[in-house]
Protein backbone atom coordinates (compact mmCIF):
# COMPACT_ATOMS: atom_id res chain seq x y z
CA UNK A 1 0.00 0.00 0.00
CA UNK A 2 1.52 3.44 -1.19
CA UNK A 3 1.29 6.50 1.09
CA UNK A 4 -1.93 7.67 -0.34
CA UNK A 5 -3.54 4.78 0.33
CA UNK A 6 -2.68 5.15 3.35
CA UNK A 7 -3.25 8.69 4.67
CA UNK A 8 -6.27 7.90 2.76
CA UNK A 9 -7.13 5.38 4.96
CA UNK A 10 -6.43 7.12 8.34
CA UNK A 11 -8.53 9.81 7.07
CA UNK A 12 -11.58 7.84 6.82
CA UNK A 13 -11.07 6.01 10.14
CA UNK A 14 -10.45 9.41 12.03
CA UNK A 15 -13.54 10.88 10.06
CA UNK A 16 -15.89 7.76 10.45
CA UNK A 17 -14.58 7.15 14.04
CA UNK A 18 -13.78 3.22 12.78
CA UNK A 19 -11.10 1.07 12.68
CA UNK A 20 -9.88 -0.70 9.16
CA UNK A 21 -7.31 -3.17 8.97
CA UNK A 22 -4.54 -3.82 6.75
CA UNK A 23 -6.25 -6.91 5.30
CA UNK A 24 -9.66 -4.46 4.34
CA UNK A 25 -8.01 -1.69 3.33
CA UNK A 26 -5.31 -4.13 1.00
CA UNK A 27 -8.84 -5.19 -0.87
CA UNK A 28 -9.84 -1.28 -1.80
CA UNK A 29 -9.71 -0.65 -5.13
CA UNK A 30 -12.09 1.75 -5.85
CA UNK A 31 -14.24 4.64 -3.72
CA UNK A 32 -17.51 2.39 -4.20
CA UNK A 33 -15.25 -0.58 -2.48
CA UNK A 34 -14.83 1.70 0.24
CA UNK A 35 -17.94 2.90 0.71
CA UNK A 36 -19.52 -0.10 1.27
CA UNK A 37 -17.04 -1.78 3.26
CA UNK A 38 -17.75 1.32 5.62
CA UNK A 39 -21.25 1.24 5.45
CA UNK A 40 -20.53 -2.09 7.13
CA UNK A 41 -19.35 -0.84 10.20
CA UNK A 42 -21.49 2.55 10.72
CA UNK A 43 -25.46 2.38 11.84
CA UNK A 44 -26.64 3.31 8.38
CA UNK A 45 -30.34 3.84 7.43
CA UNK A 46 -31.93 3.93 3.95
CA UNK A 47 -34.32 6.25 3.07
CA UNK A 48 -33.29 9.03 5.85
CA UNK A 49 -32.69 12.74 5.03
CA UNK A 50 -28.66 13.13 4.88
CA UNK A 51 -27.08 16.06 6.87
CA UNK A 52 -25.46 19.18 5.89
CA UNK A 53 -21.73 18.28 7.77
CA UNK A 54 -20.67 21.59 6.54
CA UNK A 55 -23.54 23.32 8.03
CA UNK A 56 -23.39 21.55 11.02
CA UNK A 57 -19.77 21.83 11.73
CA UNK A 58 -19.97 25.45 10.63
CA UNK A 59 -22.61 26.38 13.02
CA UNK A 60 -20.90 24.32 16.06
CA UNK A 61 -17.73 26.26 15.38
CA UNK A 62 -19.95 29.45 15.37
CA UNK A 63 -21.56 28.47 18.46
CA UNK A 64 -18.24 28.01 20.03
CA UNK A 65 -16.66 31.20 18.99
CA UNK A 66 -19.13 32.60 19.88
CA UNK A 67 -18.86 31.06 23.75
CA UNK A 68 -15.31 32.00 23.55
CA UNK A 69 -15.45 35.56 22.53
CA UNK A 70 -16.62 39.16 22.88
CA UNK A 71 -17.67 38.61 19.46
CA UNK A 72 -21.22 39.13 17.85
CA UNK A 73 -23.26 35.99 15.22
CA UNK A 74 -22.66 38.36 12.38
CA UNK A 75 -18.56 38.74 12.82
CA UNK A 76 -18.27 35.30 12.10
CA UNK A 77 -19.42 34.55 8.34
CA UNK A 78 -17.36 31.09 6.31
CA UNK A 79 -15.14 33.94 4.96
CA UNK A 80 -14.22 35.54 8.17
CA UNK A 81 -10.11 35.67 8.68
CA UNK A 82 -9.48 33.60 12.05
CA UNK A 83 -7.07 35.53 12.61
CA UNK A 84 -8.96 38.58 13.15
CA UNK A 85 -11.54 37.01 15.28
CA UNK A 86 -8.95 36.27 17.91
CA UNK A 87 -6.36 38.66 17.72
CA UNK A 88 -5.04 38.53 21.40
CA UNK A 89 -4.48 35.44 23.37
CA UNK A 90 -5.31 33.18 20.45
CA UNK A 91 -4.12 29.99 22.41
CA UNK A 92 -6.35 30.37 25.11
CA UNK A 93 -9.12 31.68 23.03
CA UNK A 94 -8.56 28.49 20.49
CA UNK A 95 -8.51 26.06 23.69
CA UNK A 96 -12.19 27.49 24.69
CA UNK A 97 -12.81 27.01 21.11
CA UNK A 98 -11.86 23.21 21.52
CA UNK A 99 -13.33 22.92 24.29
CA UNK A 100 -17.08 24.98 23.48
CA UNK A 101 -17.40 23.04 20.14
CA UNK A 102 -16.32 19.20 21.54
CA UNK A 103 -13.58 19.10 18.82
CA UNK A 104 -10.90 18.64 20.90
CA UNK A 105 -8.84 17.56 18.15
CA UNK A 106 -8.90 21.00 16.27
CA UNK A 107 -5.50 22.09 14.91
CA UNK A 108 -3.12 24.63 16.64
CA UNK A 109 -3.48 28.20 16.32
CA UNK A 110 -0.09 27.71 14.14
CA UNK A 111 -2.61 26.16 11.58
CA UNK A 112 -4.11 29.96 11.08
CA UNK A 113 -1.70 31.55 8.77
CA UNK A 114 -2.28 28.23 5.86
CA UNK A 115 -6.04 28.07 6.60
CA UNK A 116 -7.45 31.35 7.40
CA UNK A 117 -10.98 31.18 6.76
CA UNK A 118 -13.60 30.24 9.24
CA UNK A 119 -14.65 28.26 5.74
CA UNK A 120 -10.96 26.44 6.15
CA UNK A 121 -11.39 25.24 9.71
CA UNK A 122 -15.92 24.33 8.76
CA UNK A 123 -14.11 22.09 6.32
CA UNK A 124 -11.23 20.59 8.51
CA UNK A 125 -14.15 19.76 10.96
CA UNK A 126 -15.94 17.18 8.23
CA UNK A 127 -12.95 16.05 6.91
CA UNK A 128 -11.55 14.66 10.71
CA UNK A 129 -14.50 14.30 12.65
CA UNK A 130 -17.59 13.85 10.22
CA UNK A 131 -18.57 11.43 13.02
CA UNK A 132 -18.82 14.32 16.11
CA UNK A 133 -21.26 15.77 13.62
CA UNK A 134 -23.72 13.12 13.73
CA UNK A 135 -25.83 12.39 17.19
CA UNK A 136 -24.99 8.87 18.83
CA UNK A 137 -28.89 7.67 18.01
CA UNK A 138 -28.64 8.96 14.42
CA UNK A 139 -28.20 6.46 11.45
CA UNK A 140 -25.60 7.67 8.33
CA UNK A 141 -26.93 7.62 4.79
CA UNK A 142 -25.30 6.32 2.15
CA UNK A 143 -25.09 9.97 0.42
CA UNK A 144 -23.16 11.01 3.81
CA UNK A 145 -20.54 8.00 3.56
CA UNK A 146 -19.66 8.85 0.38
CA UNK A 147 -19.47 12.20 0.50
CA UNK A 148 -16.76 12.24 3.27
CA UNK A 149 -15.20 8.96 1.06
CA UNK A 150 -14.84 11.51 -1.69
CA UNK A 151 -13.79 14.33 0.55
CA UNK A 152 -10.87 12.38 1.94
CA UNK A 153 -9.81 11.59 -1.26
CA UNK A 154 -10.01 14.62 -2.97
CA UNK A 155 -8.37 16.25 0.20
CA UNK A 156 -5.10 13.94 0.24
CA UNK A 157 -4.70 13.68 -3.68
CA UNK A 158 -6.27 16.75 -5.20
CA UNK A 159 -8.39 14.61 -7.66
CA UNK A 160 -11.49 15.61 -8.16
CA UNK A 161 -13.57 14.35 -10.80
CA UNK A 162 -13.67 10.57 -9.92
CA UNK A 163 -16.17 7.95 -10.71
CA UNK A 164 -17.05 5.67 -7.83
CA UNK A 165 -16.17 3.04 -9.83
CA UNK A 166 -12.42 4.30 -10.55
CA UNK A 167 -9.27 2.05 -9.89
CA UNK A 168 -7.15 4.07 -7.10
CA UNK A 169 -3.97 3.81 -9.18
CA UNK A 170 -4.99 3.50 -12.62
CA UNK A 171 -7.70 6.28 -12.65
CA UNK A 172 -7.16 8.50 -9.33
CA UNK A 173 -3.19 7.91 -9.07
CA UNK A 174 -2.48 6.86 -5.89
CA UNK A 175 0.60 6.19 -5.21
Amino acid sequence: MGLDAVEIVMGWEESFGIQISNEEAERLRTPKQSIDLIKTKLKMAENTTSACFSARAFYRLRRAILASSVLKRSDISPRAPVRELFPLNRGTAWDLVRIASGFSELPSTGWFSQHRTVADFTKWVVLHSAHKLKRSDEPWTYAEIRYVVRAVVENVTGAKNFADDADFIRDIGFS
